[in-house]
């Protein structure tokens, strides 16, 4: 299982939404760079970067995210208001390895499936942020009626991405623990490979997860907040049986 360090950016920095509010903001890095320069000396193979600017309407951080794509050495997949074939083609052919889509897997599914014929669905990924079992998009602003699991089905189905993210967004940078009933019912119900996010505080988390078959798990806060070191977690990653 891999462990996907955040970096989410607001304003060129390197934040952190409590519970996905703009208003309950904390900044770890003036240049999320650093950031993705730290993540990759420590072993990271893979780094989440979310434009939450771009995910509320609030603008885009594109300049600083083309930095990240060409000054950190490892794959880096990026989401956050990608509502167009035309905005993910951008991130792609910047150097992004993987496009992650929320919003639009419900309102314009075929958008996302273009991508997929275009670029193959290794580079595709749809975000399931959810609110207990119920779905969210928009920003975390509208809620779809739809629950997570039924909601997987439905958008791989629909789009054939290769992926999927599940956020609890309740618990997104709370360090409360991770929803793992949630991601455990996925896994067994999606075709695609899980990875999971929101709320992981610590290693025992990490295990839980890659216990129940994930793909792979993003943290953020814990990381910034030194609950624990990335290399630790990678390590703790080895010793699950």
């Amino acid at each position: 299982m891999l462990v996907v360090p955040a970096i989410d950016i607001s304003r060129g920095k390197c934040v952190r939404f409590i519970r996905g509010r703009p208003e309950e903001a904390i900044v770890y890095y003036n240049d999320p760079v650093e950031a993705a320069l730290r993540w990759a000396d420590e072993g990271a193979k893979l780094l989440h970067v979310v434009d939450l600017d771009a995910a509320i309407g609030l603008g885009e951080n594109t300049d600083v995210i083309k930095r990240i794509i060409k000054e950190a050495s490892v794959k880096v997949q990026v989401g956050g208001g990608i509502r167009s074939f035309e905005r993910a083609a951008q991130l792609l052919n910047l150097g992004a390895y993987r496009v992650v889509f929320g919003t639009l897997a419900f309102y314009k599914p075929e958008d996302i499936k273009k991508v997929v014929e275009v670029y193959s669905p290794e580079h595709v990924m749809v975000a399931l942020d959810h609110i207990g079992e119920k779905v969210v998009v928009k920003g975390w602003r509208e809620a779809v009626g739809v629950k997570i699991v039924e909601a997987a089905e439905r958008v791989v189905e629909k789009t054939c991405a290769g992926s999927i993210l599940a956020t609890s967004v309740a618990q997104d940078g709370t360090l409360a623990g991770i929803d793992v009933c949630s991601v455990r019912k996925l896994i067994e119900k999606a075709k695609v490979p899980v990875y999971a996010a929101g709320g992981v505080s610590s290693l025992e988390d990490i295990k839980e997860v890659a216990k129940v078959g994930a793909a792979g798990v993003v943290v953020g806060r814990a990381l910034y907040e030194k609950r624990f070191t990335l290399r630790e977690a990678l390590e703790a990653v080895k010793n699950v049986g």
